[in-house]
């Protein structure tokens, strides 16, 4: 199946999201630890995690700019191996997983005293796209809390989602005409389902959308996509979304007609259902239009 243009709002719209979460609320937290065995195979790879996910990759959060004078951001472009820093190639490493905070190597690592740890910064919030309904998320999944430091000598599997969490999910789309000639808008509506640890972060969070009101995110094809099948960078090169963002002309944007706010009282949890009783709910929905010709049989328009 082709990508068609929902799939490529949807990817764009989580590089959006990401980015404005970690660069508007500076939401990571550098760490370091250990890399532990997680599966004995991963694409014919031997897998290692870290206790922590997801890794912030986006350099264009890297603390060049004024806002971030004091802060200093650790992405990862390789790990150590018994205190020496390699890169990918080197040794047998063949990458690292951003998403599920994992490295792979060809050949497992068997000798007891090698370690393998790495210096990163991790997200404060890990960022989804999902296809579950609300009622799942909120009501009927227990998410486990992501520990402030390595509880356990353990690396988290690719299955294991902790909270704070928040998950991007389609929630209907429609189109109506515009001008002659087949050019019309079409609408869709996007939810950010928010499971933060505090009423804090949540309110944060909720802040920083909720004022994206009547601006706009950039439209990218799957070439652009900055990862490659294993989670890590497109050919080696680092991925800068301000960088890449610039590329593109006016016409390639999406724009964000409304925002619309709502929260959880923390009883709804424990009344309605004690799975999460520590997790504090709001949901961002977003309205945002694209002017296009959709009947063309140059579906090209859709990002020109």
């Amino acid at each position: 199946m082709k990508v068609q243009f929902d799939n490529k709002v949807m990817s764009s719209f989580l590089l959006w999201f990401d980015h404005t979460l970690l660069r508007e609320g500076e939401a990571f937290t550098d760490t370091s630890s250990w890399f532990y065995p997680v599966e004995t195979l991963h694409n014919n790879l031997y897998t290692y995690g870290a206790p922590f996910k997801q890794f912030v990759s986006d350099f264009s959060i890297t603390g060049t700019g004024i806002e971030f004078a004091n802060t200093n951001v650790q992405i990862p472009t390789g790990i150590y191996l018994d205190g020496a820093l390699i890169g990918t190639g080197t040794n047998d490493f063949s990458g690292i997983n951003y998403e599920q905070g994992h490295v792979y190597f060809g050949s497992q690592i068997t000798t007891p005293e090698t370690r393998i740890s790495g210096d990163y910064a991790v997200k404060d919030f890990n960022v989804y796209l999902t296809n579950e309904p609300e009622e799942k998320l909120l009501f009927e999944t227990k998410f486990h809390l992501r520990p402030k430091t390595p509880e356990t000598q353990t690396g988290l599997a690719s299955n294991t989602i902790t909270y704070p969490a928040i998950f991007l999910r389609y929630n209907g789309s429609h189109n109506e005409p515009l001008a002659f000639g087949g050019y019309d808008i079409t609408t869709i509506n996007l939810r950010a389902v928010v499971l933060a640890d505090n009423q804090f972060n949540l309110d944060a969070v909720c802040s920083i959308f909720r004022d994206k009101v009547r601006s706009y995110f950039t439209l990218f094809g799957a070439e652009n996509m900055p990862y490659n099948t294993l989670g890590d960078y497109k050919s080696g090169v680092p991925w800068s979304y301000t960088g890449k963002a610039v590329d593109f002309e006016e016409n390639n944007y999406i724009f964000i007609e409304n925002v619309g706010i709502s929260k959880f009282s923390r009883d709804v949890n424990i009344k309605v259902n004690n799975l999460n009783p520590d997790v504090f709910n709001g949901v961002i929905d977003f309205e945002v239009t694209k002017p296009r010709y959709p009947r063309r049989a140059n579906r090209n328009q859709d990002l020109q």
